[in-house]
């Protein structure tokens, strides 16, 4: 049985905070167990990762690139509120790893397209797609101006933690 949404009384922003960031982990937990849990994919994509040296800040990339496609460094930065700075050296881990490709874009040749490989794309998409499932339904169940507003919210919070010294990717 599903646990029911509760509306609670407005508190602080440190208290209302703290209950976010409890929230953001179980949905963490909750999007952790909706990949497939084995398989010859799945091991190649988590081998991978682990020869590689690639941990969860590369994560956001990935799913950027297969779900909105090839894009340059500053549209991939923009896309997962990071600086181009920052995305451009988590882009080149990836290329090291094999998980993109970088192509000179033949429009403007001083730009670079990232896309992801064929083989990683093939291994990402069946759990992002079983990701998306759970995500979408909580979605439909807000209202249009509660989607915007969390949407926006969560924005807000994205561009904090992107300038935020201390997370260590700015």
């Amino acid at each position: 049985m599903a646990a029911k949404t509760k509306t609670k009384t407005k508190g602080s922003a440190k208290d209302e905070a703290a209950e976010l960031l409890v929230l953001l982990s179980g949905i963490k937990l909750g999007a952790k167990k909706h990949p497939p849990g084995s398989g010859p994919k799945h091991d190649k994509l988590r081998d991978a990762f682990e020869k590689s040296e690639l941990g969860e800040r590369h994560v956001a990339p990935l799913i950027a690139l297969v779900l909105r496609g090839p894009a340059n460094v500053g549209e991939l930065a923009e896309r997962i509120g990071l600086t181009p700075a920052t995305t451009s050296l988590l882009v080149g881990e990836l290329s090291r790893a094999g998980f993109v490709q970088r192509r000179e874009d033949e429009t403007d040749r001083r730009r670079t397209i990232v896309s992801i490989d064929d083989s990683i794309e093939e291994a990402v998409r069946p759990a992002l797609d079983q990701t998306l499932i759970p995500l979408a339904r909580g979605l439909e169940r807000m209202s249009a101006a509660q989607r915007d507003q969390l949407m926006d919210g969560l924005r807000v919070l994205n561009e904090e933690f992107s300038r935020s010294p201390e997370n260590g990717l700015s």
